[in-house]
């Protein structure tokens, strides 16, 4: 998807059309959206990482997903909105 030029939104659609088949590549194309909403701001934007985060934790181990929210509160612990949603 990346190869070709596909947008993020597009590449999303596609992920979770084929996170059954194709976990851990629906899990970067997640990690990337995250990054990009939760970077963006917005209590919008953070409804929807947080969502995001929710669903790639039902494709991966609870400590993988542990550890994947400890980064995210390290990298984006100053917005207090985010972190409020990923309690």
């Amino acid at each position: 998807m990346r190869r070709h030029g596909a947008s993020i939104e597009l590449r999303e659609s596609l992920a979770w059309a084929s996170e059954g088949t194709h976990p851990t590549e629906a899990l970067e194309v997640y990690r990337e959206r995250v990054d990009q909403l939760a970077g963006a701001g917005g209590d919008r934007q953070y409804a929807q990482a947080a969502a995001l985060v929710a669903r790639m934790g039902r494709l991966r181990s609870a400590a993988a997903q542990a550890a994947y929210a400890a980064d995210l509160r390290v990298r984006f612990g100053r917005r207090r909105n985010f972190m409020k949603l990923l309690a």
